[in-house]
């Protein structure tokens, strides 16, 4: 038995390829990529550092969940992470890992331009500087979580670097369809003058483009 099936058989979901995978000929295709501007504070690009560092090299076996805040873990001083701006009930706090949720909207984002099923997804209070409206993806230790589940039939491998200008994470695996993806993102109408509400779909098509399917893939209700 090889050591990937032994792995998967012993139930361990999310493996680094820092000490396996790293040449595995199953990561031959990117699926999806997505970059997004890096700015902010010292800390704060401190923070998105780490998390991607942490989320960098992330396997996800077919039929396996992804949870941001396992992977992550919990965003303390003696696990690196510096204080800075922080969304809480609607006030800018400090907080240990203001900051990280760029790189969680940063994997959602590409995650969509993917068939991974988006099993949770919660949004910003406010509409982020670094990402359109219903592309982020908030996460907060104990509460709020990102989780992607892998439906292809061949693990996926997270790919995120970040340098003090652009955050960027890219999809690795196997095609195994020509579909092509795309993703619209349309402000539903409100009576609330305060808030603004944006669905956003996923649009699959074949390469001759006739649509395949349309899915709502989440739902973001902003304060403005």
């Amino acid at each position: 038995m090889s050591r990937f099936v032994a792995l998967i058989s012993a139930g361990v979901l999310l493996l680094s390829t820092k000490d396996f995978y790293l040449s595995a000929p199953l990561f031959i295709d990117i699926l999806s990529t997505y970059t997004t501007p890096v700015s902010g504070t010292d800390n704060c690009v401190t923070n998105i550092k780490l998390a991607a560092e942490k989320c960098d090299g992330i396997i996800i076996p077919s039929g396996s969940v992804f949870s941001f805040n396992d992977t992550v873990g919990e965003q303390t001083a003696s696990a690196g992470f510096k204080t800075a701006d922080a969304i809480y009930n609607g006030e800018i706090i400090q907080a240990y890992g203001g900051g990280i949720c760029q790189v969680s909207s940063t994997i959602f984002a590409a995650a969509l331009y993917t068939n991974l099923d988006i099993l949770e997804h919660w949004n910003h209070d406010y509409i982020s500087s670094y990402i359109d409206a219903g592309m982020d993806a908030a996460v907060a230790w104990g509460s709020l979580d990102l989780r992607i589940k892998n439906t292809y039939s061949c693990p996926v491998r997270l790919d995120v670097t970040c340098t003090d200008d652009y955050l960027t994470v890219s999809i690795v695996g196997t095609k195994t369809d020509d579909c092509i993806i795309e993703i619209e993102t349309e402000v539903v109408a409100t009576s609330d003058p305060h808030v603004l509400d944006i669905a956003t779909r996923r649009l699959v098509y074949t390469e001759d483009k006739r649509n395949v399917f349309i899915r709502q893939v989440a739902y973001s209700r902003y304060i403005i």
